[in-house]
């Protein structure tokens, strides 16, 4: 009987210690340290100001990619331009998403991950890595943003100020 309790609290640990949160490793790890930070401490996402129903605005569409600098480094593979646009659309897949923990104390919204392209544009094959560019946006609007479909997001001064599926 004994050997079953031990065993049941092994797995028990072992599943509490494989469970990720969803973070993504290259927002959570501090470069130099060895653990990570608590779920969503350096997670920062571009806030949703607008009405779920608010439509993207129509703004000079930029490329994905031009708001990047891919720096070759192995820790920090690219990082978001200074030189962007005050107001701009892209165009993004919503690769995953993450809830707002209630700990986090964050009022506007979970977090959505955006992504340019992948392989062949096929949705199911994509793997992203750190090597991959990826904007991270903080919306309400888990009712309308899904996973794999691709939107026309509008930025105003670092902030989503509305978004349409693409068809």
């Amino acid at each position: 009987m004994r050997i079953f309790a031990w065993a049941a609290t092994l797995a028990a640990l072992a599943l509490l210690s494989a469970s990720g949160c969803g973070y993504l490793p290259s927002e959570m790890t501090i470069p130099g340290k060895e653990k990570a930070p608590p779920p969503h401490a350096r997670i920062t996402g571009k806030p949703q100001v607008v009405s779920c129903a608010t439509p993207a605005q129509g703004f000079r569409q930029i490329p994905f990619d031009s708001l990047y600098t891919f720096t070759g480094s192995e820790s920090q593979p690219f990082q978001e331009k200074t030189s962007i646009p005050m107001q701009y659309d892209v165009l993004a897949y919503v690769w995953g998403s993450e809830r707002c923990a209630p700990s986090a104390f964050c009022r506007r919204g979970d977090y959505y991950y955006l992504i340019g392209r992948g392989p062949g544009n096929d949705f199911q094959t994509w793997v992203v890595t750190p090597q991959y560019p990826r904007m991270i946006i903080q919306s309400p609007c888990d009712e309308q943003l899904r996973i794999g479909h691709r939107y026309r997001f509008s930025f105003s001064r670092g902030k989503l100020v509305g978004f349409s599926p693409v068809r």
